[in-house]
Parts: structure tokens; sequence; C-alpha cells
């Protein structure tokens, strides 16, 4: 079973995303007047008229025709082979004279565009490589695509043994053959399949299916960078909802919990300045850049004040209970 991760970037790149549509739109309308220029007309009319023949072309046609007087006769091959290249070689300078008149065209058309598709080129650079938030985890077909193994060899076998049965009337000498013939289908049987990784393909398909920006597969057994089973690490980390996606370490991990905090490469761990102590109770003080040992933190919203967890609200008393889904005192009657 394989396990596949929608997610999206978009959040993260509104500003990015905007000024491409915007570059878009500047190229588009250079673009539109260079097309209505009078040099674009110009070019274009020589391309149109660019010839897809020429009388040195024709000749040569006319000159291998000349090579066939009769059915009876056959021309030198060599002789064959030399006008055939003078022709090749007269095609492609046709094709190469069309080729620049249009890359003339395209050029125009262009022209005054360049600083805009250098910026087009890093906004989509920028975007492409900016790590993702993970929205919804799925499992889908398994990315293992299987085909039969090469069993050709058998094959031909089988085939030349069928054909020596021919003519063949004892017996025991069929019934020999018969089993080797058996014998090289179990052999077919027992050739191990060939197995291809269509990851490529599943996450293109579920994305185009799913209606989501991408979909990346992931590792059910992969933590820290290393298959608990013995297998091959797969994108450092098995992710859930809320996780990220880094296309340039092509790995999942956490959202950073703090900003002191770095990631380690290998595991794509997200790692304090300093080691955390032994223990269950320890937190890390972002304030203070160290450890503090204190009870269990009893709510995420909740705050250590040096001495105590502190709620975001104060307390009311009178029995209230903390609501930290709605982030609030429920007040008991």
């Amino acid at each position: 079973m394989a396990y596949y991760a929608h997610i999206s970037n978009e959040q993260y790149t509104v500003a990015d995303r905007a000024r491409l549509e915007e570059a878009r739109g500047e190229k588009d309308v250079i673009e539109t007047a260079n097309r209505a220029s009078d040099e674009y007309a110009d070019l274009r009319e020589t391309y149109g008229n660019s010839p897809s023949t020429s009388e040195t072309l024709e000749g040569l046609q006319s000159d291998l025709n000349a090579l066939y007087p009769d059915r009876d006769s056959e021309p030198a091959q060599e002789d064959i082979d030399a006008i055939n290249d003078a022709i090749k070689a007269e095609k492609e300078v046709l094709a190469a004279d069309k080729e620049a008149a249009l890359a003339d065209m395209k050029a125009k058309e262009a022209e005054g565009t360049e600083a805009l598709v250098t910026e087009m080129s890093a906004l989509e650079t920028s975007i492409a490589n900016t790590p993702y938030i993970v929205t919804h985890v799925a499992t889908g077909v398994d990315e293992m695509k299987y085909t039969p193994g090469d069993a050709s060899v058998q094959n031909g076998q089988i085939f030349d043994l069928e054909r020596s049965k021919e003519g063949v009337e004892d017996a025991a000498e069929l019934q020999a053959i018969d089993d080797q013939i058996q014998a090289l289908r179990e052999e077919i049987e027992n050739i191990p399949p060939i197995g291809t990784d269509d990851t490529l393909y599943w996450e293109g398909w579920y994305r185009h299916h799913g209606g989501v920006q991408a979909v990346r597969r992931m590792s059910y057994n992969t933590q820290g960078g290393v298959h608990k089973l013995g297998g091959t690490p797969f994108r450092k980390n098995y992710a859930g909802v809320g996780y990220m996606y880094d296309p340039v370490r092509d790995a999942f991990y956490t959202a950073q919990p703090y900003p002191s905090w770095t990631l380690n490469e290998d595991t794509c761990y997200w790692e304090a300045p300093t080691e955390r102590p032994e223990g269950m109770d320890w937190q890390w003080n972002e304030a203070t850049l160290e450890w503090t040992e204190h009870p269990a933190k009893p709510y995420a919203s909740w705050i250590w004040d040096g001495e105590t967890w502190q709620p975001p609200i104060p307390y009311p008393g009178k029995g209230a209970d903390w609501n930290e889904l709605e982030q609030k005192w429920n007040l008991h009657n």
C-alpha cells in the first residue's frame, strides 16, 4: 500500500504568484505590439515565402530518375548514394533557411521582453522551491509496477521442442520431449517479475484527479531518514497534515518549532541549539535559549511563566474548566 500527501505552497507564494501574473500580462502587451509592427509583417512574409524546393533540388531529383532508364538496367549503388546525399544536403539547407526566418520572427516578437523573461524565470523557480504544507494524506495504488520477466530463451526452446515432435511416433520419446517442455514452463513461472517505480505517474494522476496543486508519495516506515524495516528510506519522514514538504531537499518534516532550532540534514528533524537533558519534563524556552524543567504542559496554548503554566485568559474561578478548542473557560452553574 502506498501513501500520498496532497501539498500546497500557495499561501506562502501569494506575492510571487501575483507578480508572475503581472509580468506575464506585461510580456503579452509587448509581444502584441511587436506583432503589429511593419518589421514583423515583413519577417512573416519572408517566412511564408521560404521555398520548400529549389532548382538545385529539382535538378538532383531529375538526375536520380535518369539513373533508371529501364527496368533491365541497374545503376551503380555509389551513384545512387551520391545523388541521395546531395538531395539530403539541399533539403537541410532549405529547412535551415526556413528555420532562420522563423527564428527572426520569434526574436522580433520577443524584443523588449528580455528582462521580464528573466524575472519570470526567477519567480517560477522561487515558487517551485518554496516549501509546501501537507493539506491531506491518503492511501493509494502501490507505486511499483510489475511486468513478467524475460522468458524469450525458454519460449524459443519450447518452440523448438514442439517442432521436434513432428514425425515422432515413439511414445516414450514424445513423453521425454513433453517433460522437457513442462520443465521449461515451470522455469518460466519462477522467473521473477521486473519492478518499475511508477511514482511520478501516480503523483501526477492523483494531482489531476484530485484537483490539487501537487501530490508527493511518502513512506510509512521511514522516520528520520531511516527505514524501520531495513528498506530504502524515502523522503526522510512519513508526513501528517501540517507537515512541510521541501522540494529542494525532497523531504518531509514538521514545521519549525522555534526560530533558533535548525534542521538536521540527515534526519530532517529540528534540533535545539543545545541538547535536551535526560528526563520527560524538559521544555524549551526560546526567550533564554535553554531547557527548563517543569511539569508537563496541560494545553498547547498555555504559557510557562517561570513557575507555573498560565492560560491565555486568566482563571475566573468558580470551578471553571478550560476549553482548548474554543480558547475560553467553561463556567459551571
